[in-house]
């Protein structure tokens, strides 16, 4: 297998999309348990997606990654059997409940929400029967080399997309204090809202700021670093995100990609196609919350904001002055009528439209918010917007043709270089060619006209020069590409990877690893999500002694640790003792004694290790 571009989709469209852009897999959730309420997909999306993934050689990801109760373990493990049935390659899950059910004989790849964050937790997953691991996105170069050192598993990484502020696996505020679990795919996002730092005596450091929001990620420029330290499938975040968004962002990192490959074939190809963009992608142009690589280089770096969790777009200039709806202000970027503004209105991000653009002057919709000083950002920029949703983007398959005349007839055979090929073939008496330098191009040009299908004529050979009408070659072009798109699509006899899908039956079953790794610890506390019974029969013959019932089931968390975040509050301001910030965001005297943070009746007591760099909030 080679390097795979795996893209989210919330739907079948999305995926197809991403499919078509250069993705190599695609991920979705099915109709139930797949960790995101919003992005539920039946059945028949699922066929439809694994058809067109089959075209191409990629693959389907399953997501089936909430954490479960014991009434869900038979409509999950049903879900898995419809699932495979469907054609998907593999299973994502975090529960390992379904280690203990009658599953599918499909790949299972460990979620990041399962917290795969070290050598020990990563080889233990290995041992127990999961084909890959999504790692945990605060990882470094230096820890994935550990990893893929310690397992033999595959590993699959975050390269793009929102960021969780908590530790990978490790974050219970939103069900402590919202009732809404992260791990059940209801995350109110309290992270995202407005919190006050409190020192011990109740005095307000910093109010109404986004204390806990930090920017995206963007590794594209670190995919050759990631392949060298054993990293094989690069994946996207946002399967809430919008088509813009998937098409944007998967047609970016397919270039970064295919540059890398390009210099270095011997990291190979995940699937079939070549992309063509009649764009050039720009993934700032899409939503984001500010670009970081966090900590892909092991270095501390600025990552909080503060004054929006939400898109604000590319900096446009600030205000020098306002006249009714006239705006003065020196543009760092060409304003255009209908684009969209976006600012920070005391503890929210407001925006007006556009409407004229003379020289300095900018004309707006709503000025009624905007003040001299305010700093003003696009977050749509119309143009570009319509030309990018106008612009095509084509995969190809290259085929290669061959042209012969058996007795009495022609025949067009095509061939696409995995295996699959197809014939035409229409009867009739063809003379030789009067002028054959003139019937071997009409014959190249009407072999060559694929622009409807997916595949691009590479080579083609002709046996004799002899003429074919275009009409007879039009039709033999038609059908034997039809055929050989359809024979790509059907379900596969056997592709090597999974079983053949007519003798997925029933009575087949994923066997149970017979013998586990050591657990890196035998007393698992709730942050192991031991949720249902059967995940505890699991933990139980992998030798775990103390184990706690999951968040989940709990009453309260009061005075307990409900998240573990590498975002550091301290050093965001400039009291870090360890790291220097160069851009702290406020610069205010570090008080003396604990720190809180406030929301309402939510109070929630920072703590700090300095030792491992993290910042953990206890439920007060």
């Amino acid at each position: 297998m080679g390097l795979e571009l795996l893209a989210p989709a919330r739907n079948a469209e999305q995926g197809i999309l991403a499919l078509r852009c250069g993705a190599d897999a695609v991920y979705m959730g099915g109709a139930r348990f797949g960790a995101r309420q919003a992005a539920g997909n039946g059945l028949e999306d699922f066929e439809r997606l694994t058809s067109e993934a089959r075209l191409w050689n990629a693959k389907v990801y399953a997501t089936l990654n909430t954490l479960l109760f014991d009434a869900e373990l038979e409509d999950a493990r049903r879900q898995a059997w419809d699932l495979c049935e469907a054609g998907v390659d593999a299973l994502i899950i975090q529960d390992m409940a379904y280690l203990e059910l009658d599953l599918p004989p499909l790949p299972l790849h460990a979620s990041t929400q399962a917290a795969c964050d070290s050598p020990d937790k990563v080889a233990f997953l290995a041992s127990a029967g999961f084909s890959r691991a999504i790692l945990a996105r605060e990882l470094s170069l230096g820890d994935i080399r550990a990893i893929h050192g310690a397992a033999d598993i595959e590993l699959e990484a975050f390269v793009y997309g929102a960021l969780c502020v908590a530790e990978s696996g490790h974050c219970y505020l939103s069900g402590a204090i919202c009732g809404r679990s992260g791990n059940r795919g209801e995350c109110a996002q309290p992270c995202r809202a407005l919190w006050n730092l409190v020192d011990g005596s109740g005095r307000v450091i910093v109010r109404d700021k986004h204390l806990l929001s930090i920017r995206d990620l963007d590794l594209s420029g670190q995919l050759e670093a990631l392949a060298d330290v054993g990293i094989l499938s690069f994946k996207i975040e946002g399967r809430l995100k919008d088509a813009d968004y998937v098409k944007n962002v998967v047609s970016h990192l397919r270039r970064r990609l295919d540059d890398l490959l390009q210099r270095r074939p011997e990291l190979g190809r995940a699937s079939l196609g070549m992309v063509g963009h009649a764009f050039t992608p720009d993934p700032t142009r899409t939503f984001n919350r500010g670009l970081s690589t966090y900590r892909i280089q092991g270095e501390r770096q600025p990552m909080g904001t503060p004054d929006a969790a939400k898109h604000l777009g590319e900096f446009v200039g600030e205000v020098r002055s306002i006249q009714g709806d006239r705006l003065v202000l020196d543009p760092v970027v060409e304003l255009h009528p209908g684009d969209g503004l976006a600012f920070v209105d005391g503890d929210q991000v407001a925006g007006t439209v556009v409407n004229a653009v003379e020289s300095r002057q900018v004309f707006v919709q709503d000025p009624s918010c905007i003040r001299a000083g305010t700093r003003l950002y696009r977050n749509l920029d119309l143009h570009w917007l319509k030309a990018f949703r106008g612009a095509k983007v084509e995969r190809r398959i290259p085929v290669k043709a061959q042209l012969d005349f058996p007795k009495g007839a022609v025949r067009l055979r095509l061939e696409d270089g995995t295996g699959f090929a197809t014939e035409a073939q229409a009867p009739g008496d063809f003379a030789p060619a009067r002028e054959p330098e003139a019937v071997a191009k009409a014959i190249q040009d009407a072999l060559a006209r694929l622009g409807n299908t997916p595949f691009a004529l590479q080579e083609l050979q002709v046996a004799e020069p002899r003429f074919v009408p275009t009409s007879c070659l039009n039709a033999l072009r038609r059908e034997a590409s039809a055929a050989l798109e359809a024979l790509r699509r059907a379900p596969a006899e056997d592709d090597g990877d999974r079983p053949v899908i007519a003798s997925r039956s029933r009575a087949m079953r994923r066997p149970i690893a017979p013998k586990l790794c050591l657990l890196p610890t035998v007393d698992l506390d709730f942050t192991w999500n031991i949720a249902n019974q059967a995940s505890r029969t699991f933990y139980q013959r992998a030798g775990g002694k103390t184990l706690e019932p999951a968040a989940e089931l709990q009453s309260n968390l009061r005075d307990r640790v409900v998240m573990t975040t590498r975002h550091c509050l301290r050093y965001e301001l400039g009291w870090c003792p360890m790291h220097l910030n160069p851009e702290p965001w406020q610069r205010l005297k570090e008080p003396q004694g604990p720190l809180f943070l406030e929301n309402g009746p939510t109070r929630l007591e920072c703590r700090f290790d300095c030792a491992q760099c993290r910042m953990e909030l206890v439920l007060r």
